[in-house]
Parts: structure tokens; sequence; C-alpha cells
């Protein structure tokens, strides 16, 4: 319930976007992973902004309309042992 209220409101604040996912993020643990995630997804082409959260354990991503989302995930999983999966998404 808390992620989807977090998704919903990162939704209506970045409505200019062309596309926002909500990933769940498996294997974060400690204060760097976050950091690991987020330079990872930030260096993904197309990726217009990022938050991750450790106690949510969950990124959020702002990407352009041409970026498929298993680009992302795949660079959540080259940024070490975790694992992302698509919780949430819209496109504007």
């Amino acid at each position: 319930m808390r992620r989807a209220v977090l998704a919903a409101l990162i939704l209506v604040s970045f409505s200019f976007a062309e596309k926002v996912l909500v990933i769940d993020v498996e294997g974060m643990t400690c204060k760097v992973c976050p950091i690991a995630v987020k330079k990872a997804i930030s260096e993904t082409k197309g990726v217009k902004w990022v938050k991750t959260s450790l106690k949510n354990r969950v990124a959020v991503v702002v990407v352009e309309d041409n970026v498929k989302e298993e680009e992302v995930l795949k660079a959540i999983r080259r940024a070490g042992s975790y694992r992302g999966k698509l919780i949430g998404k819209a496109e504007f």
C-alpha cells in the first residue's frame, strides 16, 4: 500500500514526463546500495531522473518515451546483485 501511495504521489508530481517507471529493487541492504542502483540507472541513455529508496526498496525513474523498461532493469542487474521488477508505469 505504501508503495502504491508513493508511486501515485510521484506520478502526479512528474506529469510533464513522457514515462515514469516504478521498480521494486531486490537486494538493496545498506546505504550504499541505492547509490549504486541510482548511478547505474542514471547512466542509461534516455533516463531523465532517478530516485531510489532503501526504506521502500524501490526506484522511481523518469525516462524518454522510447526507452524500454528492460533497459532500466538490465542497468539494475549490472549494478551488482540487484534484481528489479516493474510494479508501476505511466505514460504521458
